[in-house]
């Protein structure tokens, strides 16, 4: 039974109020995120070869791997700080963090030494040419050694999430992100090559890991972080829940760019290229649209902590309805308007026009991808993290078989690698969905109507405006600024039309709190830049 005093029902509306501000922030970055990154392979492919973007991606394929070193670790911060913080257990917090600074520090030190030993045979692995090695080498290690520091300075920022201010953690991603972006195009205009990417991603993290401690122990008074409270008794934390769930991110991070590594063994460096700019957009999009899986974790994990059941049921269908909802807004337009959309962003250059096949196909599996964020938070808040296996081992099977048949159909080529692994991805992602509907006695029907169908309807209204305005996008060629017109009117047509549609589906209910949180959010950003205080209260 839960509290259902005066005191609780404050404690409950801050909860929601919090909620709703850290979807909003992370929402807000993202996008921002999503616009900074946009713009720069068409300046980075005018001063590099395909050849060397395609190493460039190589590089985050492999860092990756490595950066997924720390993900069970992270999960475990995120996880048991939002129960310790709920307890008001600061000692737990100073105790589970040294501890695992510790062993990424060490995992890390290990990681880097493989690495070096390992690398002429990755780059053999690889086919990297050989008057690109030494700078495939550079960028592998240089980049990978940045992760590794990162990975185990990542406690002040989980720290803040755990703590559900993922506001102030933003604050340091968005900063970071925003100078890489500038020293890029600096940089490579100052004629250092592939090197600028690295040196911009250098600056970036440590910016970022500056401004999220500072941030940290302003938000934890008393916080300390030393190798002298490491303390053993927690090590099964790790190795336990952080292990499982270790284990499950290196099996969806290899199948999350399976396709890039696929390619770049069967047909060479350069398809990989070709890979990583036809997902570029469906994946800056679903990286947009999963802030709310960044909120979802620590209120998850701080709700089950409380005891609280049904509140627990309530946030994972709505999290998961209104994800799919604004994720399916976005990538409905991608994938009804990718031709057009990849000839104003890349050019007419037709050894690109692949990309656009590329985006439409993997619009919808990014989506549901994100659409699973929701039974990922679920499953790690009540300490279950196990059962997410069923997930990434499904789909790995998936692509094996289905990218197999396909090459036995089609050859081996781009298209045969990009419908088995979309394939893949959409089958194990609604499996993954239904499996988990079942521990929260959701009907497959319920959620089919609730959750499923109003993240789809929106490619209807996409596939068909396209449809019509494809007439006219013939008219105005290949000129970029036309092209940006008439993209620019097809989007107000289409955002009016699917997102009245999908306002629309909610239900009254869904409506006022709409209102009522947006009134309350802005309300308090406006107070802050004003100086007022926000007396409006959402009930």
């Amino acid at each position: 039974m839960t509290d259902s005093s005066p005191s609780s029902d404050d404690a409950n509306q801050r909860f929601k109020n919090r909620l709703s501000q850290n979807t909003l922030a992370q929402l807000a970055a993202n996008l921002l995120y999503v616009l900074s990154r946009v713009g720069l392979p068409p300046i980075i492919l005018s001063y590099v070869s395909l050849e060397e973007y395609g190493i460039w991606a190589i590089c985050f394929i492999v860092v990756s791997y490595v950066g997924m070193g720390a993900f069970g670790i992270a999960n475990v911060y995120i996880r048991y700080i939002a129960e310790y913080h709920a307890r008001h257990d600061l000692d737990a917090i100073n105790r589970l963090l040294s501890t695992g600074l510790v062993v990424t520090l060490t995992g890390g030190a290990v990681a880097l030494a493989l690495l070096g030993a390992f690398m002429p045979a990755l780059l053999d692995l690889l086919r990297i040419a050989p008057h690109l090695r030494e700078t495939a080498g550079v960028l592998l290690f240089g980049t990978t050694t940045v992760i590794v520091l990162d990975m185990s300075l990542s406690v002040f920022a989980q720290a803040l999430n755990g703590m559900q201010l993922l506001a102030r953690q933003t604050v340091a991603w968005i900063a970071g992100f925003l100078l890489e972006a500038v020293l890029i195009i600096g940089l490579l205009a100052a004629g250092l090559g592939m090197y600028a990417l690295l040196w911009a991603f250098v600056l970036r993290y440590l910016l970022t890991t500056v401004i999220s401690a500072r941030a940290c122990f302003r938000a934890l008074p008393g916080l300390r972080i030393s190798p002298l409270l490491f303390d053993r008794s927690l090590l099964p934390l790790f190795y336990r829940f952080g292990g499982i769930v270790q284990l499950t991110g290196l099996i969806s991070m290899f199948t999350y760019s399976i396709e890039k590594v696929i390619a770049g063994l069967f047909i060479g460096v350069r398809a990989t290229g070709l890979f990583d700019l036809g997902e570029k957009l469906p994946v800056m999009s679903s990286q947009l649209t999963s802030a709310l899986n960044a909120v979802l974790l620590p209120a998850a994990a701080h709700l089950h902590a409380l005891g609280q059941t049904e509140e627990l049921g309530k946030l994972y269908l709505k999290g998961a309805r209104y994800l799919n909802m604004i994720t399916g807004l976005i990538m409905g337009f991608l994938a009804g308007f990718a031709a057009p959309l990849i000839t104003l962003w890349l050019g007419p250059a037709e050894d690109l026009q692949i990309t656009a096949f590329i985006m439409a196909w993997f619009t919808l599996p990014f989506q549901l991808q994100v659409a699973t964020g929701p039974c990922m938070a679920f499953h790690r808040g009540v300490g279950h993290p196990a059962r997410e296996l069923i997930y990434p081992l499904s789909e790995l099977a998936l692509v094996i078989l289905l990218v197999g048949g396909a090459f036995l159909l089609l050859g081996t080529t781009i298209p045969a690698i990009t419908f088995g692994v979309a394939a893949a991805m959409i089958i194990s992602g609604i499996g993954y969905m239904l499996y988990t509907n079942r521990f929260l006695h959701i009907a497959p029907v319920t959620y089919l109507r609730r959750v499923l169908l109003p993240g789809l309807a929106p490619y209807g209204f996409g596939l068909a405006l396209a449809g019509l305005t494809a007439p006219w996008f013939t008219t105005v060629g290949t000129g970029r600024w036309p092209l940006l017109g008439l993209l620019f009117i097809s989007g107000l047509l289409y955002s009016a039309l699917t997102g009245a549609f999908l306002y629309w589906a909610l239900d009254w209910g869904e409506r006022e709190y709409l209102h009522r949180q947006l009134r309350y959010t802005l309300g308090g950003w406006l107070g802050k830049l004003t100086g007022k205080t926000n007396s409006c209260r959402p009930g």
